[in-house]
């Protein structure tokens, strides 16, 4: 009898579910919208059902043997999400308890920026680096960190809450009530804000000049990129420019290794991934300089977080080493 982990990656678009073994491999995955008409009252059902449909959907003898979900803004120790700018919950929501209740397994939370590197760290492209950054770039900015091997939690899990530290002379409202918070610009509705502005702003001929701001999403401005479009790929140069700024003085701080880029936005690559290099680079201290590479996640996008989810099962299972 195979056993098979459930994790969950609870994102600001939508949650993804997945069956998952010990080896990493996928068994079944499905995803539903975190923003549904009913709000928080109707997320938990969703939830239920999407388990039970990939359960069903799996062929073979197994035990379900822990629930993982990656969150943002949780609370480990209490088992809650607490006050995430981009998901439909007021109060302190028990996921964990409401899971152990409805699945008799037990369950384990962690900041969705933790699940991420956990599972770039073991199984994807931050294997044998024992001091990184992962910045996931998706609705939001997550952010997680290990040094010495070692995850930084802080006193509740949410460590590394790199998205809501702001951007110097910059007032974009961000979900949280505050503004000039760093995901604002670096993330894809964060893109997405900077095009709008640059159509405002700039005189230059775009194709995206015939979208909406509802029409318009991170992928259609990297297509236009993509095919020369100027005011897109002006708007990446601008993104990679703020996120390269931080990014020295994260290294200022932590002195990683590498930093990883994960989530939708890193499918842009070299779009986002020269500017950030270019800027960061003028912007570190001379010692530092030359020393940390920009890596893009080599896992399937969402994978990560999913399969970090999973581990916190595996780690505290012992069923596969820690490291």
């Amino acid at each position: 009898m195979v056993e098979l982990a459930i994790g969950i990656d609870i994102g600001g678009t939508s949650t993804k579910v997945a069956l998952i073994n010990a080896s990493g491999e996928f068994l079944a995955k499905g995803s539903f919208p975190s923003h549904s008409v009913g709000g928080a009252d109707v997320f938990f059902p969703n939830l239920l059902k999407s388990i039970q449909s990939l359960l069903e959907e799996v062929g073979i003898a197994y035990q379900l043997v822990g629930i993982g979900i990656g969150a943002p803004s949780c609370n480990e120790q209490e088992g809650t999400i607490e006050g995430a700018a981009n998901l439909p919950f007021q109060k302190p929501y028990p996921i964990v308890q409401m899971l152990e209740d409805a699945s008799s397994v037990p369950v384990w939370l962690t900041k969705d920026g933790n699940a991420a590197l956990l599972g770039e760290r073991r199984f994807g492209i931050a294997r044998n680096i024992d001091n990184f950054i992962l910045l996931t770039l998706g609705t939001g900015l997550g952010c997680a960190i290990m040094m010495n091997g070692r995850l930084i939690k802080g006193s509740s899990g949410l460590a590394g809450e790199t998205g809501h530290i702001r951007v110097a002379n910059n007032n974009r409202k961000c979900g949280c009530g505050k503004r000039g918070c760093l995901e604002t610009y670096v993330s894809a509705v964060g893109l997405k804000r900077t095009v709008m502005a640059l159509l405002a702003e700039e005189t230059m001929p775009s194709i995206l000049r015939a979208y909406s701001f509802e029409q318009l999403d991170a992928h259609l401005i990297y297509l236009a990129a993509q095919e020369g479009d100027e005011l897109a790929r002006l708007a990446f140069e601008l993104t990679g420019n703020v996120l390269g700024e931080k990014l020295a003085e994260l290294v200022t701080v932590f002195e990683p290794e590498a930093i990883v880029l994960a989530g939708g936005m890193a499918e842009a690559g070299s779009l986002l991934t020269r500017p950030v290099q270019q800027r960061m680079e003028s912007e570190l201290l001379s010692f530092h300089k030359n020393k940390v590479r920009i890596l893009t996640t080599a896992l399937a996008t969402n994978d990560a977080a999913l399969l970090g989810a999973a581990s916190l099962v595996w780690d505290q299972l012992r069923s596969v080493p820690v490291s």
